[in-house]
């Protein structure tokens, strides 16, 4: 199938509209046909709302949300399906769409709290942040009730993705730590310690860049010197060979 530009913002409606009534339950099928460029603002026209509810994101950069939400998967959970369960190791995140979660006790009966749509969890976990008493493990057993949509975001899709937002990277870092200290549960010794290697190792990283960088640059002279000796020599020789 293929779209021509004028109707691009006729589609984007006609998704978005579809999507908020009835969801779409496999988004990549049905993204399959259209162009990589009208895929991406669809899924951004859609979800960027969504994304904005967590909190660790909110006053992000517009570039770093828009590529965030392309990594957007949709899970759906049928009812009595764990999302996650105490003790798991956290390796993505959650937002639900919609449906009803219970947070249980690990009796797998005792109700301790109740999430429905525009909920967040997990997104502590997913950034990796050293001294965090949990050790990114889950903290709850998650379950749902009846059927669930929920946007997942991978932590590989994450950290890839704020690779080309370093600036980014350390703010949302900070937020996690502030939700940690909230609940008390980020050892500072710990995290003070790992800020300092990291910055160490980057320190090392730009001082090694910067040592390849002069080298480069010092043998592209050493062939601008050695070409030019090179081509005096055949002038040279050229004239010798001329008498």
């Amino acid at each position: 199938v293929v779209f021509g530009f004028w109707c691009y913002p006729q589609v984007i409606r006609w998704f978005a509209y579809t999507w908020a009534q009835s969801g779409a339950l496999d988004e990549e099928r049905v993204l399959a046909a259209l162009p990589d460029k009208l895929k991406a603002e669809i899924a951004i026209r859609v979800h960027m709302d969504t994304l904005r509810q967590v909190r660790i994101f909110q006053d992000c950069e517009p570039g770093l949300l828009e590529a965030l939400v392309l990594k957007l998967k949709l899970q759906v959970f049928s009812p009595g399906d764990y999302i996650c369960r105490k003790g798991d190791v956290g390796k993505e995140m959650y937002i639900v769409k919609r449906g009803s979660l219970s947070v249980v006790a690990d009796d797998g009966i005792t109700v301790l709290a109740t999430l429905g749509a525009g909920s967040v969890f997990g997104e502590v976990s997913v950034l990796e942040i050293a001294g965090n008493r949990t050790g990114n493990r889950r903290t709850a057993n998650v379950r749902s009730i009846g059927y669930s949509d929920l946007f997942c975001l991978a932590k590989r899709d994450l950290w890839e993705t704020l690779a080309d937002y370093p600036e980014a990277r350390a703010s949302l870092t900070e937020r996690g730590c502030q939700l940690l200290r909230k609940d008390g549960l980020l050892d500072e010794a710990v995290f003070a310690n790992a800020q300092q290697t990291q910055d160490s190792l980057e320190s090392g990283v730009a001082r090694l860049e910067q040592t390849v960088e002069n080298l480069n640059l010092r043998l592209a002279r050493l062939l601008a010197e050695y070409s030019a000796s090179q081509a005096k020599l055949k002038q040279r020789i050229s004239k010798l060979e001329d008498r």
